[in-house]
Parts: C-alpha cells; structure tokens; sequence
C-alpha cells in the first residue's frame, strides 16, 4: 500500500531541472530567516552536511561528467529555532588550479582533456572531493571514491588539506564515499578498491577495507582478494560484518584509459554474462567469511543491514543496467535521470542460500535511516524518487518504507528534490521522533528551499525555508547531533 501526500502549486509552463545544474560560484555564510512556510521545530539541533559538484563549467569548458564538478560542503545549522547557511568550495588541488587558469586542467571519470590521447595518456583523474561529507573522530572530511578524502575544519569549512591518517593511507589508497560508524563501537569502517600485486594473469585485485577509531586513528588493515577489478561504489554493515556487492557492471578497455584514448566512463558496461557477488567480511578479523552469488545486476546505494539468526538482511537499491551513465555523461541535456528497485536481500551464513524482496513500488534511490540503528533492526527507510508527475526529469519526491507500508511525498512540478536525510529530535526515543529533511531546487525561481518534514507522518511539512540562491544539485548528506560551525553557534 502507497500513501501519497502532494505539496500543492499552481504551474503553468514547467521548467525542467536543469537550471539546478548551474555553477554557485560564491560562497555565503548568514542566517537563513525567509521561512515560507510553518516554523523550524525547537527540538531540532545539530548541522546537516551536504556535498556535491558546486560548479560543472569553467572558463567557457563542461566537464564530460556530473562526476567531475568541483566539490562544495553545504553546512546547515538548526539553532533555537533558527537555521544558518553556510557552504565553502573543498580547496583541491584540482580546484585551486582551474580556478587560477579558468580552464579544466584534469581529467575526470568522464572529463578528457583536450588534444585527445597524446593530452591525456598516463594522467590520474583529479580528485574533486565532491560526493559526501562525514564528521567522525574530530575529522570533518569531503569523500570521493577516486582517492583520499580532504579534510575541513569543521568549524569553519576551510579546508585543512588531504587526508591521510597518519600515513595509514598510502597514495594507492583510494577511500570510499560511503564509510560507515559502528553503532556498537563508534568505529568508522570503509573500504577501497586496490592492487595487491602483479601474478601469472596481470594485477590481482583486492577490496582494501580500513578501520578507524571513534579517536580518528586509522589503526585496523584488511586485505580481501577479488577476482576482477570492481565498479563499487558504496557498501553495507551489520554489527558483526561488512557486506560488499560486486556487480555487472565491469570495465571494458583499461588499458585505452590509461593510454589516454577514453575515459573511465567511456568503457564502463553492464554484462549480463557477469554474475552479482556478494561478500561478507568479518568486522573484527577482515577476512571472507561467505561468498553468494546471482544472476547479473548492481547496486549504488544501500540502505541498512542488520542479522536476524543465521540470516543478514541488507537493504539496496538494484539496477539491471547501466543506462543511468548515459544521462551523467550529458547532464544539461539530459531529459530523465533514472533510479532502481529496492530491493530486500537475506543472506544465510549457514546455508549460502540468497534471496530478495521488493519492498516499495516507487522508482528509488539515497536510501538513509535513523542512523541510531546503523547495523540494527530498523523499521523505516527513507528513499528519494522518480514520481511521474508530468515533470520526473529528475527525484521530485520521496517516500518512507517499512515492511509492509510506503509514505508516498510527491513534489509539485517544476520541484525537484534529493537524498532525504533523517535528524533525531533532541530527547527522541522512538525511530521515526524526528524531521525528514531534505533540500529542493524551486526551478520556477531558481532558488533552492529546505523543507522539514515529520518523521511520524512525512506528509506533513512542518517547515520550509527559502535561500535567496540556489544550491547546485548535490549528492549525499550528513546529520551530525552539534552545532558545529562557529558562525552559528556565536546565534
């Protein structure tokens, strides 16, 4: 069953989302006062973080990928009643120099350079740090899975430099965006894809996965040997294992990359002659514990995962192609960008039986939680949406999943939304005693707005509030339970 809840607008001609592509090139810092709609709850404290491309044109040039846009930390704070803006560019190398040249000077995850293969051939892609934000052990870091994560201060967004823990990552030591705190631990897990080596057949894959302390040291190693260099992009855990899901979707021609005849996102496929394997790790001594295996797919984003008796079930988005690529690759004329199916997976440690469920009939994508129940029994995921609503260019909605049961909240057109995130009210006990929130590009004005829902009931919008300027299309967020920046905490 699907309880749909439409936030109501007269429309005439429709705009389409693209306009929430364009740059923001300044950087701002005040007290967001223009509430349209409602008011900010008082039990709602703390900064949610978001990241992703602040600018996909420089000097006249478009980067060949969403991917490749420059990273900008957005940093919304909820004070008293109140919110603050404020978002900082990550200062990358990358970032600095085609600022100073006002030209693309990197290559990207779809971005050659120009002056074709001579031009390219045996350059890494620059790293834009521009896919999520975490703030864990003291450590405010912008994540992107091509490299090291850049560290900010997080109490003033500038931007302190790459991160290394120490030297624990080493400069083949790539860090994925989606790291995840341990709920029992406090301990941050993520992993990396890497080359443990040259044998008989070429380099020999592994998934590097890292531990760190709540402290911010990165102090545990583990090495999983894989048959094929992985497309994977995020992972889940449990309070006892790491699951990774290693899709359909291969690279075709890594040598041409490296020869600089085409990009990364040029010669990566989906085979439906690959199977999907999933591999579960043990938390405490990296190492394989089990091995299952499907027939072809993929999946981007997971929601939690958690174990009940001999079985783990973990939440995902699937996708039985790669066609999503397509519209990345040419974001400004692109005229839909599609999600997947989610899907609930259970694993048997026992037996090496695998079996899914569909739990929502809406298109879905950004699955988050209440993350007080990362790696336990939860009861309700959040999931941004496809909604065909006469303008479904882009997520124009999102819904609340339980087992048995889907909270439908669907945009106006000419609206368009993104990952939801979840923020606990202050003194919450139950999962859902919270907000939704979830920021919204107004297309019509060209202007983007926080919206605040309810956790109990999404339907209803307790607040919105509207920024004099856009915010570029982002990626992922981050709830963190403090107000962290000094601006905000200074009221």
């Amino acid at each position: 069953m699907v309880a749909m809840a439409t936030i109501e607008h007269e429309t005439a001609a429709v705009p389409n989302c693209h306009g929430g592509l364009e740059n923001l090139d300044e950087e701002y810092s005040y007290w967001a006062d223009d509430v349209i709609d409602g008011q900010i709850p008082g039990d709602l404290s703390g900064t949610f973080l978001r990241n992703g491309p602040g600018r996909q044109r420089i000097g006249g040039q478009t980067y060949g990928h969403w991917f490749d846009g420059d990273g900008m930390l957005c940093a919304f704070s909820f004070v008293d009643g109140r919110v603050h803006f404020k978002n900082r560019y990550v200062q990358t190398t990358k970032y600095v120099e085609e600022t100073e040249a006002q030209e693309i000077r990197y290559r990207g995850f779809g971005t050659q350079l120009p002056g074709g293969a001579r031009k390219n051939a045996l350059r890494q892609p620059g790293n834009p740090a521009n896919t999520n934000a975490v703030l864990h052990g003291g450590k405010l870091l912008a994540l992107w899975e091509g490299g090291r994560p850049w560290e900010l201060d997080p109490a003033t967004l500038d931007t302190v430099g790459e991160c290394n823990y120490d030297g624990q990552l080493t400069r083949s030591n790539v860090f994925s965006p989606h790291p995840k705190i341990h709920r029992r631990s406090g301990d941050m897990f993520n992993f990396g894809a890497g080359m443990s080596g040259i044998g008989r057949r070429g380099p020999k894959a592994v998934m590097n996965v890292f531990r760190i302390g709540r402290g911010g040291k990165l102090f545990k190693k583990g090495k999983v040997p894989l048959p094929t260099f992985p497309f994977a992009h995020d992972f889940a855990i449990s309070d006892r294992y790491a699951i990774f899901f290693v899709n359909s979707i291969v690279s075709t021609a890594m040598p041409d990359v490296i020869l600089g005849r085409t990009s990364i996102s040029d010669q990566m496929i989906f085979d439906n002659d690959v199977p999907m394997r999933v591999i579960v790790v043990d938390l405490d001594t990296m190492e394989e514990v089990r091995t299952f295996e499907s027939g072809p797919g993929a999946i981007i984003h997971f929601g939690n995962a958690f174990e009940e008796g001999n079985e783990i079930v973990v939440d995902g988005m699937f996708a039985s192609d790669f066609d999503a690529n397509i519209g990345l690759s040419d974001v400004f004329n692109s005229t839909r960008f599609k999600a997947g199916t989610y899907l609930r997976y259970r694993l048997n440690i026992e037996t090496g039986t695998m079996s899914s469920e569909q739990l929502s009939e809406t298109e879905s994508e950004f699955p988050t939680f209440n993350p007080r129940l990362g790696g336990e029994r939860n009861a309700f995921t959040y999931t941004a949406c496809n909604v065909d609503n006469g303008a479904d260019s882009f997520f124009n909605g999102f819904q609340k999943v339980s087992d048995s049961d889907a909270d439908l909240v669907v945009l106006p057109p000419g609206y368009y939304g993104s990952e939801p995130i979840f923020a606990p009210a202050v003194g919450a006990e139950a999962e859902d005693r919270g907000y939704v929130l979830e920021v919204v590009y107004n297309a019509f004005e060209h202007v983007s707005e926080l919206h605040v829902h309810r956790g109990e009931n999404v339907g209803d919008r307790v607040a919105a509030v509207r920024l004099p300027h856009h915010i570029p299309h982002q990626f992922h967020g981050h709830w963190h339970n403090k107000v962290i920046l000094n601006e905000a905490k200074g009221g």
